[in-house]
């Protein structure tokens, strides 16, 4: 196994999840690729690679691997396998996206269980302050 492909690689699949067990491998190979851990040319693990390291079924990856190619994320080369296209417009895009609908989902949750902004705001600045 090469370097980036260990590097990426450390997808965890949570079976009792509301998210489909593809959803979550699409999920972490867009995050992988939108945060530059994966770069233009990198190759994916094979698909059968990829499915005994999970240990799922290998048309699971089949239908990951044809999505992210559809939305434009990786290019299939017959004979060598999926590799990461980028597109750069594309990839500011979807960091975006990526990230208002993780703001959303937090502060979703956070109000749920009785914060209210304020109290967000609050606590990231106390967190940046002890980063600083």
């Amino acid at each position: 196994m090469r370097a980036e492909q260990k590097r990426y690689f450390d997808i965890k699949v949570e079976v009792k999840s509301a998210l489909p067990v593809y959803e979550q491998i699409k999920r972490a190979i867009k995050i992988a690729i939108l945060s530059g851990r994966l770069e233009e040319g990198d190759q994916l693990m094979s698909i059968r690679e990829l499915a005994l390291k999970l240990q799922i079924n290998p048309n699971t990856i089949i239908k990951v691997y044809y999505q992210l190619e559809i939305e434009g994320f990786v290019a299939s080369r017959p004979g060598a396998g999926y590799f990461v296209k980028l597109d750069s417009k594309k990839l500011q895009k979807e960091r975006r996206e990526l990230f208002e609908k993780a703001t959303d989902e937090y502060i979703s949750k956070i109000t749920d269980m009785g914060y209210s902004l304020e109290d967000i705001i609050q606590e990231i600045n106390l967190r940046k302050k002890e980063t600083s």
